[in-house]
């Protein structure tokens, strides 16, 4: 379907190659639940030559555990990733996100492909999928390549995807023994991004952490791994409360906030510190312990 004179044509392919071959068009833009797309048009941002909408292709819909993972196809809604039962089981912290983000008309219509494509870092998934060690498949002319997260986004509203490609799927391992956690500050309206947000994963191994990740969203123009938590794997537990503190100062130390209206950079600061240290309290099990 095209449109008029001036307005950009909508386009419905059935399969991610005719979604492909529709990308490769000058000025074509991938469309999902349209909830950032479609503010940015209204707003005069984005002005598309054509949207290519992807919400009629089943391979794009599938939610399936397949070779030790879930396999969350790039239009499945947030509203359904919060909900799906082993999605809540196996990766709680996803699930949290999910739940987490706009209210319930947002998450009834925003996909998780659009969340990662949009790129925003105040987005509640990015944290969350990193700390899974989440990949995504993307598919273009060239054929399909799997990206980490912190590959895919490169930066404030940037990613790596060429003007042909789109997401398929994201693929989150399950591990045996994995716990993982998801929390957000936000000052004002739940519905509102999050100041900060923090997100960790825990190998748990006989009561032991073997491998601990944390993530911090909202404090610079990505999402962002903090790498001094794999210290915390194999930390005996005498030691779990003062070495998740000293974790959360180097979460802080990495974060590059700015000032807006969710606060300063100097508080979003402090708020990674207080933050990342909570995430990694309740994931370990030490909430409460000095």
């Amino acid at each position: 379907m095209t449109g008029t004179s001036g307005e950009a044509a909508f386009l419905v392919p059935g399969t991610v190659e005719a979604a492909v071959e529709a990308l490769g068009a000058a000025g074509a833009v991938a469309l999902a639940g349209g909830t950032s797309i479609g503010l940015m048009v209204g707003q005069g941002l984005l002005a598309p030559s054509a949207l290519v909408w992807l919400g009629r292709i089943p391979e794009l819909s599938v939610l399936e555990e397949a070779d030790g993972g879930m396999s969350i196809g790039a239009t499945t809604t947030l509203a359904a990733l919060a909900a799906h039962p082993r999605v809540r089981t196996t990766v709680p912290a996803l699930a949290d996100a999910a739940a987490s983000v706009g209210n319930t008309r947002v998450r009834a219509v925003a996909t998780i492909g659009g969340a990662l494509g949009h790129a925003d870092p105040r987005q509640d998934l990015p944290p969350a999928l990193l700390a899974l060690d989440a990949r995504v498949e993307v598919a273009g002319r060239r054929g399909r390549r799997h990206l980490a997260i912190d590959e895919l986004i490169d930066g404030f509203m940037s990613t790596d995807l060429g003007p042909d490609e789109v997401i398929t799927a994201v693929r989150v391992p399950l591990v045996d023994g994995r716990r993982s956690c998801y929390l957000r500050f936000t000052p004002g309206s739940a519905d509102d991004y999050p100041t900060v947000a923090a997100a960790a994963t825990a190998d748990v191994a006989d009561g032991v952490p073997t491998a601990v990740r944390l993530a911090i969203g909202g404090a610079g123009p990505a999402a962002y791994l903090v790498p001094e938590a794999e210290e915390l794997g194999g930390v005996p537990e005498g030691r779990w409360a003062a070495a998740s503190a000293e974790v959360a100062e180097a979460a802080a130390r990495r974060a590059d906030p700015v000032d807006d209206r969710l606060g300063s950079a100097a508080y979003k600061r402090r708020m990674v510190a207080v933050w990342a240290r909570r995430v990694l309290e309740r994931c370990l099990g030490t909430e409460g312990a000095d």
